[in-house]
């Protein structure tokens, strides 16, 4: 990912419920004004943009966007450049269901992009949505880009489609997320993968670990940097917790009954 987006990431990031503080469906904000995106929300410096969000768009309430707003942002997140990464941080941040519907739209067009960084506001996409109210109402159309048939083309976006909808409680998407655990370890070596490995893929392999493990309740201890040995293990125990059988040679993923 772009690394001017990594602020833009905690910034919507460190918005998220706690681990095991799903929000339930009858989980409402007050309604603040409507926004009118301001013409330099583009151009602004990264630190004016950060403050601009948390001023205009308090976690206290759901925010929504002017009809020109949404549009402006729709537009931006087509562009899959920096200004994408904004806009998926200014939706998420107003948690309003129009913006949500925006990010899912975006997400459904299964676009891949011409650059390595191409995925950078996709994949912020799909991380603002755990962050609304009821993420499940929103999550259950991420399985399909996650699992499935259809899932989507970027690897760095599905995963983070794979951690939200988990997130939200669709423990479907465990077995993909191993599997992305144990790319480049011996273990992986039976699984029938449908997504294609890059050499880039320590994003991919250390998000699907912190995702797993905040659903199985237990701490981070993967590195996706560490000795081989280490990274087996860590997938292994954490099919463990998820009550999932090892994979065997040859086989496939099953839930114990």
């Amino acid at each position: 990912m772009l690394l001017r987006s990594v602020a833009l990431l905690a910034l919507l990031a460190a918005c998220r419920a706690p681990a095991g503080d799903t929000a339930s469906a009858d989980t409402l904000l007050p309604r603040g004004p409507t926004l009118a995106l301001p013409p330099t929300w583009r151009t602004m410096s990264s630190h004016e943009f950060e403050l601009w969000t948390e001023e205009t768009l308090p976690e206290q309430q759901a925010t929504p966007i002017d009809k020109a707003g949404l549009r402006d942002l729709a537009a931006a997140l087509d562009e899959m450049n920096l200004d994408s990464v904004r806009a998926a941080v200014i939706l998420g941040r107003s948690r309003y269901p129009t913006s949500a519907t925006i990010l899912i739209r975006r997400l459904e067009r299964r676009t891949l992009g011409p650059a390595r960084h191409s995925d950078c506001g996709d994949t912020l996409a799909a991380a603002a949505l755990a962050r609304f109210p009821d993420p499940r109402r929103y999550a259950q159309r991420l399985v399909p880009l996650a699992v499935g048939p259809y899932p989507h083309p970027d690897l760095e976006t599905r995963v983070e489609c794979a951690a939200t909808a988990l997130y939200a409680g669709f423990d479907q998407c465990v077995p993909f997320l191993l599997q992305v655990l144990r790319i480049d370890t011996s273990a992986g070596l039976a699984d029938a993968r449908d997504f294609a490995v890059s050499p880039t893929t320590a994003w991919a392999r250390g998000r699907a670990a912190e995702a797993l493990s905040q659903y199985a309740g237990v701490p981070v201890t993967y590195r996706f940097d560490g000795p081989l040995a280490s990274r087996e293990a860590e997938a292994q125990r954490l099919a463990e917790r998820l009550t999932l059988q090892p994979v065997p040679e040859g086989g496939t993923q099953d839930a114990r009954p």
